[in-house]
């Protein structure tokens, strides 16, 4: 088995706990079609209604001058592609209340036997503040997968870790 980095762990713990809420909560679009939840950025399998989480980048600064003690935040990007305005408005609204109050971070390794199922092993609590929370302005002439896009940049920090 192959334990997994920070970075995707904090990916798949994000994605999996947005599916499991959206499941929870009857998330689905106008079309009362039910919206994929990923890890990645925008590729050619990516279908509408869609939220895809992501790592983008890592802050680092030291508690104390002199200390090797780190505050590390992670910058979280979470970017949904919707039909229409209402969709994008609603979906942006669910994940903000959903991830306000964190979500439990998992570590996770593969597992040889069935290898799209890793295993996992809990760990702390994820901690969020919220820095961006908009619309995507991208001009007018955009495909459809673009027309609707909203973007919600977090900084996640693990408890304890």
């Amino acid at each position: 088995m192959s334990t997994w980095k920070k970075y995707r762990n904090l990916q798949a713990s994000l994605q999996e706990f947005l599916a499991a809420q959206a499941i929870t909560d009857n998330v689905k679009d106008l079309e009362e079609t039910s919206i994929t939840i990923r890890v990645g950025r925008k590729d050619a399998t990516f279908t509408l209604t869609t939220i895809s989480v992501y790592f983008e980048s890592e802050t680092s600064k030291r508690f104390e001058t002199g200390s090797n003690l780190r505050d590390d935040k992670q910058l979280m990007i979470i970017d949904i592609y919707a039909k229409n305005e209402a969709d994008r408005l609603d979906l942006a609204k669910w994940v903000v209340d959903s991830i306000n109050d964190g979500w439990q971070y998992y570590t996770y390794s593969n597992d040889s036997v069935v290898p799209d199922n890793p295993a996992k092993v809990i760990g702390k609590k994820v901690n969020v503040d919220f820095l961006t929370n908009g619309r995507v302005k991208l001009g007018d002439n955009i495909d459809q997968f673009d027309a609707h896009r909203h973007q919600i940049t977090i900084t996640a920090r693990i408890n304890g870790v």
